[in-house]
């Protein structure tokens, strides 16, 4: 299976520039995996879609694209698509009357496993700040000896408010790695908000739009579900995963509460939790089994490496 990708419209130092999924593509010439939003906002690469039997998508963005003027019907040319979000796999395959849509995890490409030092600071955020709960929790993370990752460009004007406030600053993909290992806890919220009424608009245009689950909390929470890549950044980093609980726990189909990480109900909760865990005097009984589980059960089964051979076993 070949492998192609197009970042050239994604935002340069996010975690798509570094699947580096040709690092396992196979001599098979009669099907090409592609990668990149570039291939389904729009008909590009159409020449090269014409050269396989078979064409797969692999999406890591669902279900946001919906927050823009998107068209479903650009997926029609692929024969699989694979996709992070589950709810808008089942609402396609409905939708479409099709079984090519399948639901997948988040990837990471191991050889970017950063060595593991000693926990320097306590608790990370590493992302944009995409409302009051956001800033709530800065609040919250800078009464503790914490690191705050973001970047200064491609970021919404509420993250741009809060770039002062940041200790790490458009670090590279292994920089920002080594930071998170340096830290006890990352913070991670699998959602994504909806921003305005465009958004919600734009999502109320799809047909049945109303069926598929991931769209039940949009007009009420404003807010979607979706796997963040900082979750498996934190297991391959050693560092205990505290998560949001929301109306999904979309993660829950990939790992399992208190065995791999450990929730939290809300900004109130956070803050108990972080308390409570740096200050717990056995830590190596109570949380490095955590960690230590989700770093094997990701190295073992939810790598880049596994994702392809998972693709290839299903389509070839």
């Amino acid at each position: 299976m070949k492998i192609y990708k197009d970042l050239s419209i994604e935002l340069e130092g996010t975690n798509t520039h570094y699947f580096d999924l040709s690092d396992f593509q196979s001599e098979d010439e009669s099907s090409a995996l592609y990668y990149g939003y570039t291939f389904i906002c729009d008909q590009a690469h159409q020449d090269l879609l014409n050269k396989y039997q078979k064409n797969i998508y692999l999406n890591v963005v669902p279900p946001t694209e919906f927050c823009g003027p998107y068209n479903i019907k650009h997926e029609d040319r692929f024969d699989s698509i694979y996709s992070i979000c589950p709810y808008t796999v089942n609402w396609l395959n409905d939708l479409k009357s099709t079984d090519k849509y399948k639901k997948i995890w988040y990837p990471f490409n191991s050889k970017y496993i950063p060595s593991h030092n000693d926990k320097k600071y306590d608790v990370c955020y590493h992302g944009g700040i995409h409302g009051p709960k956001y800033i709530q929790m800065l609040d919250i993370l800078s009464k503790f000896n914490y690191r705050y990752m973001t970047m200064t460009h491609g970021i919404n004007y509420i993250t741009q408010s809060c770039v002062n406030r940041a200790t790490d600053l458009n670090l590279s993909n292994d920089q920002k790695m080594q930071r998170i290992s340096e830290c006890k806890i990352s913070v991670c919220y699998n959602n994504f908000p909806v921003r305005d009424e465009m958004d919600l608009q734009n999502i109320k245009i799809q047909p049945k739009w109303y069926e598929n689950e991931a769209f039940s909390h949009a007009a009420s929470d404003g807010i979607l579900p979706q796997l963040k890549s900082r979750f498996i950044e934190a297991c391959f980093a050693k560092t205990l995963n505290l998560v949001e609980r929301d109306p999904w726990n979309v993660i829950e189909d990939w790992y399992e509460p208190n065995k791999h990480f450990i929730y939290f109900e809300n900004n109130e909760d956070l803050e108990f939790k972080i308390k409570e865990i740096i200050n717990c005097p056995h830590w190596s009984n109570r949380y490095q089994p955590i960690i230590d589980a989700a770093y094997e059960h990701s190295l073992n089964n939810y790598t880049c490496e596994h994702l392809i051979k998972y693709i290839e076993k299903n389509e070839l």
